[in-house]
């Protein structure tokens, strides 16, 4: 349990008292994508969290029963962490927090972080508060150096990690600062494309349904794609 607590018999203040302190969440929001090794965090994602605050965070965790501890395969020293069913069970807490957060976003500065594995959170987020997908097909994003794909199966998205397990409807590359802009709208995927900081490649029809499963439009003017001819060439 965190240092400080608030001492309330309210749900709320009892998953604040565990969860509630500085970093924590965001050491969540990391393991929400995969096991991590401690360096990763501390010198990847985590940037600005001492080594010592980052230990006791874990360690927290862990004896919260929200983290765990596990051998990495082939390296008999390393150690990583993962989430236990418990911590995964804060998932749609963290995509809910994404999905509020997109739209306060609302500067960068060139000395403040961003990574590519956020615009994945991202992603998920929005897939999670939108409508459910009109077709069987998977969407292909490479976004910096990351590559992860949204599976559409049976009327249910999955965000999972590497390429797309069968072949694209559409493949997005594009830088992560563009792609985070791209999710809280303050660009649009069209001046994206057209800037040369972003680009599609695929079916129109693919690419407005989705638009549609992440709540965008393709214009800063809202207007939604249509399918033709004209839009794939508009776009690849």
């Amino acid at each position: 349990m965190g240092t400080k607590r608030y001492r309330q018999m309210c749900a709320v203040a009892a998953a604040l008292d565990i969860v509630g302190e500085r970093w924590t969440l965001l050491i969540i929001r990391d393991l929400i994508n995969g096991p991590k090794r401690y360096n990763q965090l501390l010198s990847e994602s985590l940037v600005g969290i001492g080594p010592n605050l980052l230990a006791s965070r874990l360690q927290m965790l862990t004896d919260e029963g929200l983290v765990e501890r596990e051998p990495v395969p082939g390296d008999g020293r390393g150690v990583e962490y993962r989430l236990t069913e418990s911590g995964e069970a804060l998932r749609p807490v963290v995509l809910g927090l994404a999905s509020w957060g997109l739209s306060h976003i609302t500067s960068y500065e060139p000395t403040d972080l961003v990574r590519a594995e956020w615009g994945m959170v991202a992603v998920e987020a929005m897939i999670a508060a939108g409508p459910p997908p009109e077709a069987d097909e998977a969407y292909e994003f490479r976004i910096g150096d990351h590559v992860f794909s949204v599976s559409c199966e049976n009327g249910k998205a999955t965000v999972v990690e590497g390429p797309a397990p069968r072949k694209a409807a559409l493949v997005v590359d594009s830088d992560p600062e563009t792609f985070i802009r791209i999710g809280n709208e303050q660009v649009s995927p069209l001046d994206a494309v057209l800037s040369g900081r972003m680009s599609i490649s695929g079916d129109s029809t693919a690419l407005a349904r989705c638009l549609k499963l992440l709540g965008l439009s393709l214009d800063s003017g809202g207007d939604k794609p249509p399918a033709g001819e004209g839009l794939v060439e508009a776009v690849s």
